[in-house]
């Protein structure tokens, strides 16, 4: 691309040699002893991209001469630069035009990219036109390669010595400011401020000498000695530079070490200050402790030998020791790992103050834990007291509850004993056992590990409970052995059940086989295929899926076979022997599937010999069709005798019929082959397949037979595709005959058009040839086709040769009468051709002549009015002749052009119609010379005519750029003559219009230049005279005269601006300096009042305290300024006594520190006091005065009310405001509100204080808070002017530093020397900001101080606040303590009996130690709250008062542990007084009962007055009348305390009546006395008995003896309660009850069988009268059946214990062959119901009837399975026999179960519903079974009573004493509607029923009224939700679980 680019820019050169020709005087080039001469072409505008530009820039190397002068070759610089470039010169041998310099691409080349027009010898430097005839290029240059070096060393020399001089000036600048600024060489920041001054002149020094050395090299001569000298000069200075910057640095390095030091002195000070308060913390924490612990110890002491006094007085000094050594130890590692850091500290100072502080504080630690080491060995004499007794209490405690364990797990592993056994009874006991020996393995653990510390008495203890342990687990060993059992039985049912649903899917699944089987049982012999397929198919199918069922089942018995097995020999007998009855089940319905299968196989078999046939016979039908039709193809003569269409139809016929016998044939094949496949199954014969073969044989004989007619149909085809081809022969012979008859008469139509001689049109005549040509064409095209079609046809074909043969002779003859019209037709076009060449020719040389009639009308016009019309006039209409004759050029040419292109057209015709076109042409090229010759006379006086008007245009733009210059150089002068005076804005203004003047010459001079030179150029071109063209030069130098005049013009302007730009800068920079040491000033006198070494900072801080206080005094007395002044005030000023007078009384000023009088003088004085001491009340004012300032924008409202309100204005940042008033609350908003003054334009309105998002808006504001802000701000914005100053001087250096000379250079010098001014001033800022932040940290440390001083005097008042009110709280409790305590004492010690009523001086006291607790909590709480406030208080007030609040605290500790000591001992003896009360009226109840021989309800009626509770009142009395024993009443209330809301009947009974249970094995005599009484009988354990009697002693043998009656048989007599060894034999237990989980059946008597009573529906309670006893064993009859409905085989009861019978035997027919049930009579007229199963019992209906007509004997029968009612053949007529009456089969009477096994208790299969039949197979046998276990219960709900028989799952025990286990509501009604909730029971919260369980039908739940154990509350709650989850669980007592 770029090659292609390059070649558009160059230009033709005029001819001069030829390409390729030696120039005359080019020799070769001489190799000069000097070296070739090099020159170097350079561009120095913009203009170094142009393709052009850029293959020119380069060197060239010497490389022969040309035309006297040297030739030079470009180098080639890269590789992709194929093109060569010569630089030669050329002389004036092909005119003075083309003489000159050449770049160009060869010696004399037509193909050149620039030339001047210069003779010199050797290349000019400038003057290069680009292209080579356009304008020069003054940006192109061509130099000596040798010249340019010298140049640039000169250059560089001179940029390197202006670059030395200003990297010296800026080095001896910096230096001197360095100078100004380090001062003494004390200061860090100023030498860093002169080392960063100096740093960036060193870099220049640096820059420079590097240049410097870069120019040495290669320099020789004076040059290198000049370059010497500066080099020398330049180290010189660079030398004393760096000898001041290393002694800067070494200052700098000297004074950084100082302050290095003081920092980290204060960093370590600061370190150590940050630590030291939390080391003293936990150095008082520790001692705090060890206190506590030595005040506790006293406790051990006072509790003497009370071991449950001193235990947790022990606890707690453990406690206290503990936690006081480990805050000892975590307070020495603290200490002694700050000990290490202070250590490291770099600072001396700070690791001696360090060391000296954590010295003094480790020693603390050290006397604190000399006095804990005595208590750290208080609990070893402890422990060993208490050592032995505690060991055998901790094994009781672990033994007794897995012993418990274990009797659970015994519990629940009888109930699998049981008939019913499930998956879940046996999870619950393993877990039961597992729960048990867990346990009971922890204790046996426990002990071993006692038993290796103990001996003596407590290792003998210790070996008896092992015995005990090792007994309880020899009984889990043997409850696993029963689990393992009872977990196989119940393996074994459920691996039963599977079993016998998989044989109960194979019945089903055989009986559906059996039912496909009923279309065959019609007795119809022969049903039709379809139906016999669909048949077939359906009872394949459902064979199949009984087989699949069947295979299933033998192998799943099989497989539990030898699973049962390995189980023990009870479950593994019993479970073999029914998979066998089940195996040989599955064996009768595997034989019945085989007998169907068989069956089936035969009809299949009839059916595929019928198929087959039926198929065969198909295809054979099919190919006799074939036959019929391909009869007429088979005789030749009849086939040629049809026509085509006939034949063809016939063969469609033929081929139509083969087809669809070969589709019949493969049907047929594929059906028979179908068939084979199946026949070699296991269902199919031999003899099916070799019929099957005889098939197959026919099918292949019938196809046999389609292919022979297949064969005959294709020969009739070739003969007439034969008879076709003839024919299609002779029609393209007619239509290659009617083309040649086409051509024909197109040709004699152009003959008769040129005989009859009219005019040829010639674009119709050239048509009517070009027709004629094609039609030729397509004739010759169809002749030779069919030829070749003919020639080809006879080759392959052998029939139909003899008619091809006729048509040849016509094919040759239409070929010769083609040939003779295409001759004729050649001749007449060729006459066309030449006419139209003629007339074409002609018409091209009128169209040249019509242009040059146009040249001709312009140049009349140019010579009549060339001189009188305006020169643009002229040129245009030159510009249009110009066009004209480039037109009439362009026409001519291309006429000629056109007459050549004609004469070698016409030399291709024939030769007379060559000759006359020729001599036509010649004459037309004559005229067309002699236009030429007249266009050539014309173009030679155009170019006299166009130098005359670009001589008048030149002359005319030269009159317009003299205007114009002249008008630039007078704008110009009024500038720069210096006579009028202009100010800034005026000399800008002036400046703009000269430069714009000037902007529009130069325009202007350009456009005449560029318009000269391209005149001068056409001049050239036109090869005009020479006096023309020095008229153009002298035009031209003019011109550059001018454009002389316009740059010096342009110079003087230049300067002027510098000149004025200058001054506007120096000025600017100087303004800039003053302002800112004028600001320095202003920063420095601000300053002055705070870093003056007078300046008094405390009388400030006091004076801001004063003032406060003043503020607040008046918020609180409501008092104006103006009151405050008239206290204070003294001849219109403020007086210092009445100042000092008012500040004493202030007491805001005593609160907290109390301020001296030479304080408050010291704040008068700083409030502007005098020597006369007096303030001005303006300044007492002002100072008195509230001012905020703005921390955020906020709006200045007029009203209070934020909505509504109209805003004044905003308040900027920072603005400062007067309070007028005290802030409040807006409560529209909650917005707190201030009326306030701006100071800024003393405007009034309402400010919001804080937003209620948090932003504050006004902030307190002090006058000296506002003047520190404000000298702060002054320093700062010195500051940020003196970098913005300092910024502008460098930037301005920068911007001038390019200007080597004039103004602005002088004007850089004068900024540079201002900015050690500049830097002065910065420094000068550094310090006193560096001043005023120390004053501030001076008085930051004042307020500190004062801060402390007044939090110390504050910390003192609190905590001496604080003990006062905690002593005082402790003081009133160890008062209260010590009054309470001996009369609790007394109460709970021996004393106590002295007391009347005890139970209420218990209750008393009580109340009084809870109250008193109560005190003592608020007590530890106020202390704890107090202690918890000081937790970081360091050295203080405050940290001794905590250390005394924990002294309290341990003293209070030790009440609370006394009185809750006396509150447990007081609940232990009054639980105990109320055990003996209720005791005390249970034995009253008891013998009041026994005395006059009532029952328990009839006395209950009597105290109640026959309601539904006795209160507790008239029970007493009734207690006090009727008692034995001499007891105090308050005894009897005792006992009743819980009944305090009355006595239900329920819990009466539990008062009045006394049950016991058996625990060990004990006889039941007839009288008291044992030696003379008769054993009646042996209570067993786990018996429940009566006390009907109370307790006696036999006081021969110390027995205690009780007459009782058993609950078991009601047997009464005397039984012993305990041994005269302690052993007991009765323990007492709650009531028996029991609750119905269940609908259970109550009935009269003890027997099973008798009568109903009613129904317990489930939740109902009963009372156990009598039980549980064992009936008599009975005996059923039973006997083994299948049942008729759905063949499942099990048990039934054929008679009952009763004698009453279940079955009946009864007549029924059995089904024993597999027969059809139909709808009717007629076999044929009717529709099968279904088929009859082998052994299905039918109950007859109506018949036997015979058939007549079939021989059949039939009966109407209705099926015992299904109840279906038809049809059945009983006898065929064969004399077949398909069913017969049976005596097996039995009827149900009544509904009955039928049983999984021979027990009436096995698991029943389903129930045997009334009328369904049964087929007994085994049995009757008889089933002797024990009796039910049957109780004998009272409903507490009505009384009535009955017997049931009890099971584990209808009926569990139950007790009046609840536990919740599920959170529930306690209302205060039994229904749940609108019933309020007293509260909510808790999980484990125990409660007692007041009476029994009710149903709330509303809700569907049962409900129970009760009492609460916590509190005694009564109400109604949820037992069991309707959900069935249970929310209250009975509670058992003792053995009763």
């Amino acid at each position: 691309q770029q090659q292609q680019q390059q070649q558009q820019q160059q230009q033709q050169r005029p001819q001069g040699l030829a390409a390729g020709q030696q120039a005359p005087g080019v020799r070769p080039m001489q190799t000069a002893q000097a070296g070739p001469e090099v020159y170097v072409v350079h561009s120095t505008g913009h203009d170094v991209d142009e393709v052009v530009v850029k293959t020119l820039v380069g060197e060239y190397v010497e490389q022969g001469s040309n035309h006297g002068r040297k030739v030079f070759k470009k180098t080639v610089q890269q590789a992709n630069e194929a093109v060569d470039v010569f630089l030669y010169y050329w002389d004036g041998r092909d005119g003075e035009a083309f003489s000159g310099w050449w770049f160009g691409n060869k010696l004399g080349g037509t193909q050149v990219w620039s030339h001047c027009l210069e003779h010199a010898l050797t290349p000019p430097s400038s003057g290069w036109k680009i292209p080579w005839d356009g304008s020069v290029r003054s940006t192109l240059a061509v130099v000596s390669k040798a010249k340019q070096a010298q140049s640039a060393l000169e250059e560089k020399l001179k940029s390197a010595n202006a670059a030395i001089s200003q990297a010296e000036g800026t080095a001896r600048s910096a230096l001197e400011q360095a100078a100004a600024i380090v001062g003494d060489f004390s200061d860090p920041e100023s030498l860093r401020t002169a080392e960063q001054l100096l740093l960036p002149a060193g870099g220049k020094l640096n820059d420079a000498l590097k240049r410097l050395m870069e120019i040495q090299r290669g320099t020789a001569g004076e040059v290198a000695q000049q370059l010497t000298k500066l080099a020398t000069a330049l180290r010189a200075t660079q030398t004393q530079l760096a000898g001041e910057l290393t002694k800067i640095r070494a200052a700098k390095t000297k004074a950084d070490q100082s302050e290095k030091q003081r920092v980290v002195e204060e960093r370590d000070i600061a370190a150590f200050q940050e630590v030291l308060p939390e080391a003293t913390a936990k150095t008082n924490a520790a001692e705090d402790l060890v206190e506590k612990a030595m005040i506790t110890s006293e406790m051990i002491a006072a509790g003497g030998d009370d071991l449950d006094e001193v235990r947790p007085a022990v606890v707690q000094t453990e406690q206290a020791t503990q936690e006081a050594q480990k805050a000892i130890g975590e307070a020495r590692i603290y200490l002694n790992a700050k000990q290490a850091s202070a250590r490291r500290y770099e600072s001396e100072g700070a690791r001696g103050k360090a060391s000296s502080e954590i010295g003094k504080l480790q020693q603390q630690l050290q006397e604190a834990q000399n006095k804990l080491n005595p208590l750290k060995t208080v609990r070893q004499d402890f422990v060993q007291r208490a050592a032995a007794q505690k060991l055998v209490q901790e094994v009781l405690e672990k033994l007794s509850p897995a012993e418990v364990d274990v009797d659970r797990a015994e519990e629940a592993t009888v109930l699998l004993s049981t008939d019913i056994l499930t998956r879940e009874m046996i999870v619950q006991a393993d877990g039961a056992v597992s729960k048990a020996a867990e346990h009971m393995a922890s204790v046996m653990k426990f002990i071993d590990q006692k038993k290796k510390t103990v001996s003596g008495k407590a290792r003998e203890e210790l070996g008896t409970m092992e015995e005990r342990a090792k007994a309880s687990q020899d009984r889990l060993q043997q409850l696993r052995g029963s689990h393992r059992e009872a977990s196989e039985r119940v393996k074994c049912d459920t691996l039963l059940k599977e079993a016998a649903e998989k044989l109960q899917a194979v019945v089903e699944a055989v009986t559906r086989a059996a039912d496909a089987e009923a279309p065959f049982l019609m007795g119809v012999e022969e049903l039709p295929l379809e139906e016999t397929l669909t048949a077939v198919k359906a009872c394949e199918v459902a064979a199949t899926a009984a087989n699949t069922a069947v295979s299933v089942a033998r192998m799943f018995i099989a497989t539990k076979m030898v699973e049962a097995k390995r189980f023990s020999a009870g479950p593994s007998s019993s479970t073999q022997a029914k998979l066998k009855d089940y195996q040989t089940e599955l064996g009768v319905h595997t034989k019945r599937l085989t007998d169907l299968k068989n069956s089936t196989a035969l009809r299949k078999k009839s059916m595929t010999m019928r198929e087959a046939e039926q198929e065969v016979q198909r295809a054979e039908d099919s190919v006799s069709k074939v036959s019929q039709a391909a009869a007429v193809l088979g005789d030749d003569a009849k086939l040629f005798e049809l026509s085509a269409n006939e034949i063809r139809a016939a063969s469609d016929e033929t081929i139509k019929m083969e087809q669809e016998a070969n589709a019949a044939l493969v049907e047929a094949r594929k059906a028979i082959t179908a068939r084979q496949i199946e026949s070699k199954g296991r269902d199919m014969s031999s003899e099916v397949s070799s019929e099957l073969i005889k098939y197959q044989a026919r099918l292949s004989a019938a196809q046999a037979e389609v292919g022979k007619y297949k064969k005959l149909c294709s020969t009739v085809e070739q003969r007439i595709a034969a008879k076709k081809m003839v024919e299609d022969a002779s029609s393209k012979l007619k239509a290659a005959e009617e083309k040649v008859a086409k051509v024909s008469e197109i040709v004699e139509t152009l003959g008769v058009e040129e005989e009859q001689g009219k005019e040829a049109d010639g674009e119709k005549t050239g048509n009517s040839v070009k027709d004629a040509e094609q039609a030729a064409a397509e004739a010759q095209v169809g002749l030779k086709t069919l030829g070749r079609y003919l020639d080809t046809q006879t080759r392959v074909q052998s029939i139909g040769k003899e008619g091809l043969a006729k048509l040849q002779p016509l094919v040759k003859l239409a070929q010769e009468k083609l040939d003779a019209t295409v001759m004729t037709m050649r001749e007449r076009s060729e006459k066309i051709v030449v006419d139209s060449i003629v007339k074409e020719s002609a018409a091209r040389v009128k169209e040249a002549e019509g242009c040059l009639q146009q040249v001709a009308e312009h140049e009349a016009t140019l010579e009549r009015d060339s001189q009188e019309l305006p020169i643009d006039t002229a040129s245009n209409t030159l510009a249009d002749l110009d066009n004209a004759l480039t037109a009439a050029h362009a026409a001519v040419g291309g006429a000629k052009t056109f007459l050549a292109m004609k004469r070698l057209a016409a030399k291709r015709l024939a030769e007379n119609s060559m000759k006359a076109t020729l001599e036509q042409l010649t004459d037309l090229q004559s005229s067309l010379d002699a236009a030429a010759k007249k266009l050539a006379s014309t173009k030679k006086s155009m170019a006299e005519r166009k130098l005359a008007i670009v001589k008048r245009e030149v002359a005319e733009k030269l009159v317009g750029v003299e205007a114009a210059v002249a008008a630039a150089e007078e704008a110009t002068s009024t500038i720069t003559s210096g006579k009028v005076e202009l100010d800034a804005d005026g000399m800008k203004g002036a400046c703009e219009k000269a430069g714009t003047a000037q902007s529009e010459a130069q325009d202007i001079l350009a456009a005449t230049r560029n318009l000269m030179l391209s005149r001068q150029r056409d001049a050239k071109n036109m090869a005009v005279d020479a006096s023309t063209l020095d008229e153009i030069k002298t035009l031209i130098e003019k011109l550059l005269s001018l454009q002389a005049n316009l740059d010096t013009h342009k110079a003087a302007l230049r300067d002027q601006e510098h000149k004025f730009v200058a001054q506007r800068l120096l000025k600017d920079a100087t303004a800039m300096v003053e302002k800112l040491e004028g600001e320095l000033k202003k920063a420095s006198e601000a300053a002055a009042a705070l870093t003056s070494d007078g300046a008094d900072f405390k009388s400030t801080i006091f004076l801001c305290h004063t003032m406060d206080a003043l503020r607040s005094y008046m918020r609180k007395t409501s008092k104006a300024a103006s009151d405050i002044l008239q206290e204070v005030g003294e001849n219109g000023n403020v007086s210092e006594t009445k100042f000092v007078a008012l500040c004493k009384r202030l007491p805001e000023l005593g609160e907290d520190v109390v301020f001296t009088e030479e304080q408050f003088k010291a704040a008068f004085t700083r409030l502007g006091g005098g020597s006369n001491g007096e303030v001005a009340a303006a300044d007492f004012l002002e100072q008195l005065c509230s001012k905020y300032v703005c921390a955020a924008v906020v709006s200045m409202t007029d009203s209070m009310a934020v909505k509504g309100g109209k805003t004044i204005r905003k308040l900027e940042l920072g603005e400062v405001v007067d309070g007028l008033e005290e802030a409040a609350r807006d409560e529209g908003v909650g917005l707190m509100r201030m009326r306030c003054r701006a100071e800024k334009d003393s405007k009034e309105g309402f400010v919001t204080v804080a937003g209620n998002q948090g932003t504050v808006y006004l902030q307190p504001h002090s006058p000296f808070a506002a003047s520190q802000e404000k000298i702060g701000q002054a320093i700062q914005e010195c500051g940020d002017m003196a970098k913005e100053t300092q910024k502008y001087m460098e930037q301005k250096s920068e911007e001038l530093k390019v200007v080597r000379s004039g103004p602005l250079a002088q004007t850089r010098t004068e900024i540079l020397k201002m900015r050690p001014r500049v830097t002065k001033v910065h420094y000068a800022q550094a310090q006193l900001k560096k001043k005023v932040a120390d004053v501030d940290k001076r008085v930051k440390e004042c307020i500190e101080m004062e801060r402390k001083q007044r939090q110390e005097a504050a910390d003192k008042k609190a905590a001496a606040a604080m003990l006062e009110e905690v002593e005082g709280l402790v003081k009133s409790c160890t008062a209260e303590v010590e009054k309470v305590i001996p009369a609790a004492e007394a109460l709970v010690g021996a004393k106590r009996t002295d007391t009347d009523d005890p139970f209420a001086a218990m209750s008393g006291v009580e109340k009084e130690l809870t109250a008193l607790l109560e005190s003592i909590e608020k007590t530890q709480a106020k202390i704890k709250e107090q202690v918890e406030s000081m937790k970081t208080a360091k050295a203080s007030p405050l940290s001794e008062a905590r250390a005394t609040l924990v002294k309290w605290k341990v003293k209070v500790g030790a009440l609370d542990g006394k009185c809750k000591k006396q509150i447990a001992g007081l609940r232990t003896a009054r639980k105990k007084v109320i055990n003996e009360g209720s005791a005390c009226v249970s034995r009253v109840l008891r013998g009041y009962i026994i005395a006059k021989d009532i029952s328990v309800d009839k006395l209950f009626a009597e105290l109640s007055a026959k309601k539904d509770e006795i209160s507790v009142s008239s029970l007493c009395s009734f207690l006090e009348k009727n008692s034995t024993e001499k007891v105090h009443p308050s005894l009897f209330a005792a006992g009743l305390e819980r009944y305090s809301a009355g006595l239900t009947k329920l819990t009466f009974s539990e008062l009045a009546q006394e049950f016991m249970v058996c625990i060990k094995d004990i006889a039941i005599t007839t009288a008291f006395e044992v030696k003379d009484s008769k054993t009646i009988r042996k209570l067993q354990a786990g018996e429940v008995v009566q006390a009907i009697e109370l307790e006696q002693v036999d006081a021969a043998t110390g027995l205690h003896r009780v007459r009782c009656r058993a609950l078991t048989d009601m047997q009464e007599g005397w039984v012993t309660l305990r041994g005269n060894h302690g052993t007991s034999f009765l323990e007492e237990c709650g009531k028996p009850y029991f609750c119905s989980d269940e609908e259970t059946v109550l009935q009269t008597l003890l027997d099973s069988g008798s009568d109903q009573v009613c129904c317990l529906q489930s939740g109902e309670v009963l009372e156990v009268m009598q039980g549980p006893q064992k009936e008599s064993s009975v005996e059923f009859q039973r006997v083994r059946g299948i049942a008729g409905s759905d063949k499942k085989q099990g048990w039934v009861t054929l008679k009952d214990s009763s004698g009453n019978s279940n079955l009946e035997l009864t007549k029924l027919i059995v089904c024993r062959q597999s027969i059809a049930i139909t709808t009717t009579f007629d076999i044929t007229e009717g529709k099968a119901l279904r088929k009859l199963n082998v052994g299905e019992a039918l109950e007859i209906v109506e018949g036997p009837q015979e058939d007549g007509v079939r021989s059949l004997t039939r009966v109407k029968a209705k099926s015992k399975t299904d109840g279906k009612e038809g049809w059945v053949t009983v006898r065929g007529n064969q004399g077949t026999c398909y069913a017969e009456e049976t005596d097996k089969h039995y009827v149900c009477i009544r509904d009955t179960a039928l049983q999984k096994a021979f027990s009436t208790d096995s698991p029943p299969l389903r129930t045997l519903a009334k009328g369904e039949v049964i087929e007994v197979n085994e049995g009757p046998k008889t089933e002797t079974k024990e009796g039910n276990r049957r109780v004998k219960v009272r409903k507490l709900s009505d009384g009535t009573q009955g017997w049931f028989t009890l099971t584990p799952k209808n009926m569990q025990p139950w007790s009046p004493q609840y536990e919740c286990e599920a959170s529930t509501s306690l209302t205060a009604e039994f229904n749940l509607k609108d019933s309020k909730t007293l509260r909510k029971l808790d999980v484990g919260e125990k409660v007692e029923a007041l009476a029994t369980p009710t149903l709330e039908k509303s809700a569907d739940m049962m409900r129970v009224r009760v009492r609460t154990a916590k509190d005694s509350l009564v109400g109604f709650a949820t037992v069991r939700s309707n959900q069935g989850k249970v929310l209250l669980r009975p509670v058992l007592r003792g053995k009763q679980s």
